[in-house]
């Protein structure tokens, strides 16, 4: 049980104790047998768990709370992190797995739908079906912990890491993340939330109790009060320490206040302390298992925890108490009693494509639509042109990282979809690649050695040497190298003329590195090493945004060459799969580039209508064009044809300079294995696209409250002691502080604060019908909170689905010292409605909402008046009224 009040744990522990007491009295025999038996000490109040804590060892406990390298064996996964267990005790390993999204081991799994497009959905029960899939792939591949959701708030999202959030709204965020837990905690394994907290761009962060309460914390106190089993803390320094070794964040509220019960474990190198166990931290990670041993200090090891110990700066109590919550957690979850699942068996492919699926249509944000030329006409179908790579593939994820890649198997491209679901309509489908990924083979008349044709291949443990006239080594060519080959080539390549040349090296099997004129252009399958991360090259690895046409990980660089000779070397080491090594150098020609636009430039001219299809790098930024000049490619295609569409994925706002001369821009997020099919329903109104923005779109990066040049301690680069803005040049030696000094005004708030109109507001999106709501009331709720009643009615001729969104004003007096936003999220929903449809809908606002936060008395209902509107984005105002808020 998860209490949030202090008041009721006492109790609550004697009666758990009390109940230890007589199943230990029970277990032990007959009442004289147990009084001769020595008592176990009470620990976790769970039996098992303090029997077993009495009979192990302090080295035992030791091992417990620091992650080391799994011995390899046919059951190592490769995971993010590995703790031994206790085999005389019947303590198995535990294996922990990365994400979000999906679960990445050695294994090839399912590819999600981005974490942006999960919140995207407003939706609990699709996060909810979600979770069930990443705790069904983690059984499947025998994990016991895996390491999402990521509930962060998208405070800037030009930050590297905000992509990977559930968006701006911490109620959006703390629902989303919350039916994710319930998901994956449903299929018997383990959640682990990150990362606590305030982890969101600033490395040294400041921030207000107010603030930190209501904005910050609220994700993670949901993910508590659903049950979660552990916390990640994160990287940054929090209010002066260090997140993982804060006493105040870990223990007074995380523990005390919250109630959370389970286990902390560090971010991969975030633990700076044996100390921290006093703090609350439980476990460390990597410990001396990686990813780079050596690298990253340890200082839960045996040897520094002893010496603590000693010292006197450790007790033993604390081993027990972080080891006790590590085994409770293990024991609620049956891993102590005969669950844990090692072996890895066949994922549930089936079940999970189809969620992907109906997340990905959920998902999709249509940001434009002028002239209704979403969905398809048949007109348009009759003339359609496909163009972008990503129409020609499936780009199912962000690639790399941390995020599952995806199943090759599962993926059909919107080309082949849609050429499926017209077949005898009369469509007519052209297709241009306008940026072809793959390339071709460097041919041989461009690789020499010495004068002499072809390159030199080196074989470690071979002491003859061989010349390949071209690098391109392929299962489907039938000349494979052998598994567990160390290969490298040398020679020079000679190119006809002088420009700019995608160099593609590419891999599967192994790892490859392609290093020209001296210089490192690309390794393709390495993770923070020169070995593969996971122990596996997945064909997802690249810097491509998919894998070859052929299924081998993709690095591609774009290389200004002049005409002529040029020395160049290709390295290969093999991975952990056992499997034949792939290898192959491609490229693509300034001549084939000016081709395929030219090509595709030429199709569009040709059609009636033209779908584009480009997409980001993941993180997003206003400040930078789209990669492979993808902007200038939708101007070139609409200059040509007025009846232009682009699709788009994005997991971040990006600039769209382009905006106006196209018809509609559909934002897909990364749609996962099931994109390609997504997108093909949505373009053809087999589905309405229903998804809303769980972000604010700027109309440029200094309207967002991290960029503003007035507050430059709110950057994530933060301010010197000075109060001087710290950059990217800044010296590492100077402290930079970042300091949330607008308190609850983020995302929106800022936006509402500060009187800036974005392009798109946070809630907003299209459909392709319309809809009209009517007859709010408002009624107290069980709770303390609000229920909101209305009547939604699809006023449109197709099928769709609407999501109204509760915003609550501030109330007409507020205290001071308090601080509250214009207008905050209360509540959301999703109702499903065919052509002149109406359903009565209630949504439900928590008491939490109601709140604000006050140190000296904590949760404080705000009383009064208070404007309350029902919208379908943030900016709008479809319903209105005042509510009496009460708390009688």
């Amino acid at each position: 049980m998860y209490l949030r009040h202090k008041s009721r744990r006492p109790k609550l522990l004697a009666a758990v104790t009390a109940l230890s007491a007589l199943t230990a009295a029970v277990c032990g025999g007959t009442a004289s047998a147990a009084a001769h038996q020595s008592p176990v000490p009470a620990v976790t109040g769970d039996a098992r768990v303090d029997r077993l804590l009495s009979e192990m060892t302090l080295d035992e406990k030791l091992s417990m709370i620091e992650g080391e390298a799994e011995v390899a064996n046919s059951a190592d996964q490769y995971q993010a992190g590995y703790l031994p267990g206790v085999a005389r005790l019947g303590i198995p390993s535990l294996k922990l797995s990365d994400g979000p999204p999906g679960v990445i081991t050695k294994q090839d799994s399912t590819g999600m739908t981005s974490t942006m497009g999960v919140a995207a959905t407003f939706s609990t029960s699709d996060a909810q079906a979600n979770g069930k899939v990443i705790g069904s792939d983690a059984k499947a591949l025998g994990q016991d912990v895996v390491l999402e959701p990521f509930v962060n708030m998208d405070r800037d999202t030009s930050w590297g890491r905000g992509f990977n959030t559930f968006g701006e709204d911490p109620l959006l965020t703390g629902q989303t993340g919350a039916a994710e837990i319930t998901g994956i905690q449903g299929q018997g394994e383990m959640a682990q939330v990150k990362h606590y907290i305030a982890y969101d761009g600033g490395n040294n962060v400041e921030v207000d109790s107010q603030t930190l309460q209501e904005i910050y914390l609220q994700p993670f106190d949901d993910a508590v009060q659903a049950g979660v089993s552990s916390v990640m803390c994160s990287y940054n320094e929090i209010n002066g320490y260090q997140s993982c070794g804060n006493a105040q964040t870990l223990t007074s509220i995380l523990r005390d206040e919250l109630g959370f019960k389970g286990f902390v474990t560090s971010d991969w190198g975030a633990d700076h302390g044996t100390t921290y166990i006093n703090s609350g931290l439980d476990m460390e990670m990597p410990g001396n298992g990686g990813p780079i041993p050596g690298v990253i200090p340890t200082y839960f090891s045996s040897s520094a925890m002893k010496a603590a110990i000693a010292s006197g700066s450790v007790q033993v109590s604390a081993i027990n108490t972080a080891v006790g919550r590590i085994l409770y957690e293990m024991d609620r979850f049956g891993l102590l009693t005969g669950a844990s699942k090692h072996n890895v068996t066949p994922e549930n492919t089936k079940a999970d494509e189809a969620t992907v699926l109906a997340t990905a249509q959920d998902s999709a944000t249509l940001l434009q639509n002028n002239g209704n030329a979403l969905p398809l006409s048949s007109g348009s179908l009759s003339s359609l042109a496909l163009i972008g790579p990503g129409a020609g593939q499936t780009i199912a994820t962000n690639s790399g990282g941390e995020a599952a890649g995806g199943l090759l198997s599962q993926q059909t491209s919107a080309l082949s979809a849609l050429t499926a679901d017209t077949k005898g309509t009369g469509a007519n489908i052209d297709y241009a690649v306008a940026d072809d990924l793959t390339g071709t083979p460097v041919p041989a008349s461009a690789l020499s050695h010495n004068g002499t044709s072809g390159l030199v291949r080196t074989t470690t443990g071979s002491s003859t040497t061989t010349v390949d006239p071209q690098l391109n080594f392929t299962t489907k060519g039938g000349n494979a190298l052998k598994a567990g080959s160390t290969v490298s080539w040398a020679g020079t390549l000679t190119v006809p003329s002088t420009g700019e040349y995608w160099l593609n090296i590419q891999a599967l099997g192994g790892t490859a590195g392609l290093t020209v004129d001296g210089k490192t252009l690309a390794t393709v399958g390495a993770g923070f090493t020169t070995a593969p991360r996971y122990g596996v090259v997945h064909a997802t690895d690249g810097s491509a945004p998919t894998a070859t046409t052929d299924g081998l990980a993709n690095d591609r660089t774009l290389v200004n060459l002049t005409a002529g000779a040029h020395t160049l070397s290709v390295t290969e080491n093999p991975d952990a799969s056992g499997n034949p090594v792939q290898v192959r150098l491609n490229w693509v020609t300034p001549a084939q580039q000016q081709a395929n636009t030219d090509a595709a430039v030429a199709a569009a001219r040709k059609a009636k209508t033209a779908v584009v299809f480009v997409w980001d790098t993941g993180s997003g930024d206003l400040s930078t064009a789209l990669p492979d000049g993808q902007d200038q490619l939708i101007e070139k295609v609409a200059a040509v044809n007025p009846n232009t569409i682009v699709v788009l994925q994005a997991n971040q706002p990006v600039a769209m300079p382009w905006l106006s001369s196209v018809k509609s821009v559909l934002d897909t997020y990364y749609g996962g294995d099931q994109a390609g099919v997504a997108a093909a329903d949505l373009l053809l109104g087999e589905t309405d696209p229903s998804g809303h923005l769980p972000f604010t779109w700027p109309k440029s990066l200094d309207q967002e409250v991290a960029h503003d040049s007035a507050h430059p301690e709110r950057s994530d680069y933060g301010v010197d002691s000075s109060g001087n803005a710290c950059s990217a040049s800044t010296p590492s030696t100077t402290v930079c502080t970042t300091t949330y000094s607008e308190g609850l005004d983020i995302g929106y708030r800022y936006f509402d604060a500060t009187n800036e109109t974005p392009l798109y507001p946070f809630g907003y999106g299209l459909s392709y019908t319309n809809f009209a709501y009517s007859g709010m009331t408002t009624a107290k709720a069980s709770d303390g909170g609000l229920n909101v009643t209305l009547t939604v009615r699809n006023s449109g001729a197709a099928a769709g689905t609407a999501v109204p969104q509760v915003y609550l004003g501030a109330p007409a007096t507020i205290p001071t010292g308090v601080q509250f936003a214009d207008k905050a999220l209360a509540a959301y929903g999703r109702v499903t409605l065919a052509p002149g449809q109406s359903k009565t809908v209630t949504l439900h606002v928590p008491l939490r909402q109601l709140q604000y936060w006050t140190d000296a008395s904590g949760w404080v209902t705000a009383t009064g008046d208070r404007p309350i509107l029902v919208s379908d984005n943030e900016r709008g105002n479809q319903l209105s009224a005042t509510v009496d808020i009460s708390t009688k």
